[in-house]
């Protein structure tokens, strides 16, 4: 099912359990703090990211070092099919993030979302 999934975003406990039930592996799954410090030192990323938590929350991450790079980062996962657990199951679909601005700065947004 997650074949063409570079990026699985678990959501919840719920996802979790549906990912592993999937067969899928429990010390793949990264926590934010675990994302958060691969990032921060430039410790490469595996080919397929498991984050045991939501998209907004994994994207929200990718943004903390700097906007530009971080983008360039997710969008390398983002584009080659992403899977999300939600209320209603999965989603798998590809899609960009774009680097936005307001008056309290700029941040990361998904956009062109398109199911796989």
């Amino acid at each position: 099912m997650f074949e063409k999934c570079r990026l699985i975003c678990l959501g919840n406990d719920a996802g979790k359990q549906a990912w592993l039930a999937g067969g899928g592996e429990p010390a793949l799954i990264f926590s934010a703090n675990q994302l958060r410090g691969r990032l921060a030192i430039g410790e490469a990323l595996p080919e397929q990211l498991v984050f045991d938590g939501s998209l907004k929350d994994c994207i929200h991450i990718f943004s903390e070092q700097s906007i530009e790079e971080g983008s360039e980062k997710i969008n390398a996962y983002l584009e080659q099919g992403a899977a999300e657990w939600t209320e209603n199951g999965w989603e798998q679909f590809t899609c960009r993030t774009a680097v936005l601005g307001c008056c309290s700065g700029f941040y990361l947004s998904i956009v062109n979302k398109k199911d796989l």
